[in-house]
């Protein structure tokens, strides 16, 4: 009889087991991955075309652009042409030329789900290739009984090249679908000049206004770019 009561039970609970099991709801898996896009993201510089409308001595142009290589890394550059001409009461000149800069950017900005910004920190290499016309300047003698001596030398160099290295930092924000607004302020510092035997450059196209103390130069740009999508991982 021990032996059919045995029996009984074990089959009981193999039946109650087969039922949990049976019942037993299956845990969903989330599937759901967001991919990011990669593609060339081409822009102007808005900066140098509202000091190009409100400067009367400024004109300017600036195309941004950047490719993204990896999950952090992009390949950048900007390629543009300056014209500037600087009348004072100590001189008058005129600069013109064209300018390119490359190097590459890191974004330090982890982005949530489908995001896509940028907080970079970026490296260039840049350099100009442009005119510098010198057409009055004054300078004072050591004797003070004597006036200023202005002198009208209408001097153009022509081929000047100028190379720097540049660190930029800033914010590249999407506003639109691949449309994005950006930022950034830069550092340059000047590796090799060409300047005018009789003076020197004065303002250089890409770099900026330069200084007989030391070969720092600063800028800034803020812009607005469409990134073409090649395909998204």
């Amino acid at each position: 009889m021990w032996r059919y009561v045995t029996s009984f039970c074990v089959f009981l609970c193999c039946t109650n087991a087969f039922s949990q099991n049976a019942e037993a709801p299956s845990v969903a898996t989330d599937s759901t991955q967001y991919k990011e896009t990669y593609g060339l993201r081409v822009g102007v510089d808005l900066a140098s075309l509202i000091r190009t409308g409100f400067d009367k001595e400024y004109s300017g142009f600036q195309i941004l652009s950047d490719y993204r290589l990896t999950d952090r890394w992009y390949l950048a550059a900007e390629l543009g042409n300056e014209q500037l001409e600087r009348e004072t009461n100590q001189i008058d000149f005129e600069t013109s030329g064209s300018y390119v800069k490359a190097g590459g950017d890191y974004n330090f900005y982890r982005n949530w789900l489908d995001m896509d910004n940028m907080i970079y920190v970026g490296l260039r290499v840049g350099a100009a290739n442009f005119s510098q016309t010198l057409n009055r300047y004054n300078y004072y003698q050591d004797n003070e009984l004597y006036d200023q001596v202005t002198v009208f030398p209408n001097e153009k160099t022509t081929g000047l090249i100028v190379i720097w290295g540049e660190v930029q930092t800033g914010l590249k924000v999407e506003v639109l679908n691949n449309v994005y607004m950006n930022i950034n302020v830069q550092l340059k510092v000047m590796a090799s000049e060409d300047a005018p035997e009789n003076f020197g450059n004065l303002y250089v196209p890409g770099f900026g206004r330069t200084y007989d103390t030391n070969n720092i130069g600063v800028g800034y740009s803020y812009g607005i770019s469409y990134r073409i999508p090649f395909y998204k991982k």
